[in-house]
């Protein structure tokens, strides 16, 4: 069996829990800290949405908190449908790794460290977002960006565990405890937060830097 660990050390991608900053990247961010706070709390919708929680009472509460023109056209058509799909159900839960991936940016969660096992969901949901219902200013006023050098060194790690990953399965080498879903879902984070593409329509492609 192939671990990631020693995968990703193999060629050359630090498996650190905490990265050293990188100083020698410069990666431009199109969000702001607040639009990444935003973000964070429409997928913590779309997530509760998918867990049954009921849709008019998330609808309702991203109207009176004036997030409901940020969502993207599929999270609302996702909310204001009658019924919820399995398959939106299921993607639904792995958009809590997008979520923590964020938190970590704006310094809400500690660490990330290789995508081998899904977020605390207890903690995001008990402990670090706001309650369903609830204000929501503080959670957005207080969100501030980790310092660029480390975000620079985690995105390029992601974006090297994407690259890497989907070239090992291709040649069905890819690791065993690497989760894909933890992985692909920090990669779409990380990508939106570098680029001006809307959420739904980031490019997942693959390219070599």
């Amino acid at each position: 069996m192939t671990q990631t660990k020693e995968w990703a050390e193999a060629i050359g991608i630090n498996t650190q829990d905490i990265l050293p900053p990188s100083e020698d990247i410069n990666e431009s961010y199109w969000r702001t800290a607040g639009e990444v706070a935003i973000r964070i709390l429409l997928l913590h919708s779309i997530v509760a949405a998918g867990s049954g929680i009921d849709r008019r009472t998330i609808t309702s509460w991203l109207q009176d908190q004036n997030l409901w023109e940020h969502a993207s056209p599929h999270e609302q058509t996702v909310l204001l449908s009658p019924r919820v799909f399995r398959e939106d159900r299921s993607a639904s839960q792995w958009l809590q790794e997008a979520q923590w991936a964020l938190l970590w940016t704006i310094n809400k969660v500690e660490a990330l460290g290789l995508p081998t096992k899904t977020c605390n969901s207890i903690r995001l949901v008990d402990e670090i977002m706001p309650t369903l219902g609830g204000n929501i200013d503080q959670f957005i006023s207080t969100a501030e960006f980790r310092p660029a050098p480390e975000i620079n060194a985690e995105n390029d790690r992601i974006s090297r565990l994407y690259l890497n990953y989907n070239k090992a399965a291709d040649k069905g080498e890819a690791p065993d405890d690497l989760i894909y879903g933890v992985l692909a879902n920090r990669y779409h984070a990380f990508r939106w937060l570098t680029s001006d593409d809307p959420w739904d329509d980031v490019k997942m492609d693959i390219t070599e830097s």
